[in-house]
């Protein structure tokens, strides 16, 4: 520890007029030694056998300029010891303040997600981190007295995008979700992606693979993969026996083929070239560029096919089913069913038990919440992992509050569609095998013989056949 030489009085008391550090050379031979540290927050004292009195100690320190932190009983060790060095007085350090720092959130995506396709998911609502904010630090006082400023900290500097809302509280700036989609982290920047590009062919051992936007894929969804994705999907290759759904739309370029066990469910419209003996569903219409064999077709609304064959399986729809070629020889039972009441009643049904099931969840949020805030009312003790934890619960209840509002709306809305009075159609652009077997709104349509060029529409119980123009 550096130390300077003091000097000594007539007394034989050496002290030191010039104040702060001494040099580090201990004085030998005398009555006093008093020794300074750097930072001048410690002091100590050594004295010989000659035994000076308490008051020669103090007006040492005093003649120091050592005026705070001066501890009476260590003096009077220092005094019944002689030769031990004794820490005599001691200042009250400052603490440095602490630079703005961020902590980011988890998100919801699993291993594969995250490493192989670099997906973090986040949707709208969620905290994707929070910025601390810097700490200004405590003054401190060293043994003469003076106030040691401490070093501020320094604010984190992080730029959010137009997808990031910032709700700043007095310690720290919470970041949070605008939109659904892929946290973008950079250096100082951070922003939620709506839209994600896999680059290449996705396959079974990828397991499910999930994300909050819209995922475009450059190549094929191979084997059994499954794709939960919260906006749209678009395949520019060819899907294979895997499910993807989507809660918006699905687009796949190229085929879609496989031994039947693949499924596409789109909450909005799906767009498929070729189906062979697959499943697709859809909550908008289903557009079939060139052909379906063998599949089944949902659509609460339309299903286009105007330049497409569809020969074998099952196609239900809402509205209307336009067709180039309906039926064919290689697949003798081709059935088709327009009127989508049942369909619209099941979807209120599926609506009811999630809104239960999110309603359950809510309650229990409450719980923990409640729980949390008797903890912070009652306990001295509550600590900023539980005020974390406390902030977390209260942005899921409000995100799943809004998820079940959502839910009765569309609820509300399936209870019109539910009530509208529908008149499907059947349109033909080119033939309609006998084989085919067809019903609207429940009346079957009587094929005796093949037709061409014809729409079919159901009016009073009976089937209405006319020309297209």
């Amino acid at each position: 520890m550096p130390v300077k030489r003091v000097n000594m009085n007539s007394d034989g008391i050496y002290i030191n007029r010039e104040g702060g550090p001494l040099d580090k050379e201990y004085l030998t031979s005398r009555r006093i030694r008093i020794e300074v540290s750097n930072d001048s927050y410690e002091a100590y004292v050594t004295v010989d056998e000659r035994d000076p009195q308490l008051s020669d100690i103090q007006a040492a320190l005093e003649a120091n300029g050592i005026v705070y932190g001066i501890d009476l009983k260590e003096l009077l060790t220092g005094i019944s010891m002689p030769g031990r060095r004794v820490l005599v007085a001691t200042g009250t350090r400052h603490t440095d303040g602490i630079d703005g720092f961020f902590v980011e959130a988890r998100g919801r995506t699993g291993w594969e997600a995250k490493n192989r396709f670099g997906i973090r998911n986040f949707y709208a609502g969620d905290t994707v981190g929070v910025i601390h904010k810097p700490t200004t630090g405590i003054v401190g006082i060293d043994i003469y007295g003076r106030k040691v400023q401490p070093k501020q900290g320094r604010p984190m500097n992080m730029l959010t995008g137009p997808n990031i809302k910032r709700i700043e509280t007095e310690d720290e700036i919470r970041l949070e979700a605008a939109a659904d989609g892929n946290l973008s982290v950079g250096e100082a920047s951070i922003d939620i992606i709506g839209e994600h590009t896999v680059h290449g062919d996705i396959d079974y051992s990828d397991g499910e693979l999930e994300f909050a936007g819209t995922l475009r894929i450059t190549g094929d969804v191979k084997g059994s993969s499954r794709l939960k994705v919260k906006h749209d999907v678009h395949v520019q290759g060819s899907v294979e026996d895997a499910e993807i759904i989507a809660g918006g739309n699905v687009t796949v370029e190229g085929s879609f083929v496989g031994r039947g066990d693949g499924t596409i469910r789109a909450g909005g419209n799906a767009d498929v070239r070729v189906v062979l003996n697959q499943m697709i569903e859809a909550r908008g219409s289903v557009t079939i560029g060139k052909e379906s064999v063998n599949a089944r077709i949902i659509a609460a609304n339309s299903i286009f096919a105007k330049n497409a064959i569809i020969m074998g399986g099952m196609m239900t729809a809402g509205e209307k089913i336009e067709v180039q070629t309906l039926g064919g020889d290689l697949y003798p039972t081709t059935k088709v069913k327009l009127g989508l009441e049942e369909l619209l009643i099941e979807d209120a049904s599926a609506i009811d038990k999630e809104i239960e099931i999110q309603t359950k969840s809510i309650d229990r949020l409450k719980n923990e919440i409640y729980i949390l805030v008797r903890d912070r009312i009652d306990s001295k003790n509550f600590t900023a992992e539980k005020l974390n934890q406390l902030k977390a619960l209260q942005a899921e209840l409000q995100r799943q509050n809004e998820s079940v509002k959502h839910l009765n709306g569309k609820k509300q809305q399936k209870a019109v569609e539910i009530s509208r009075k529908r008149r499907p159609r059947l349109t033909v652009l080119g033939t309609v095998h006998q084989s085919v077997t067809a019903e609207i709104n429940g009346v079957r349509i009587p094929l005796k013989q093949s037709a061409t060029n014809v729409t079919f529409e159901e009016l009073r119980n009976d089937i209405i056949r006319t020309k297209n123009l």
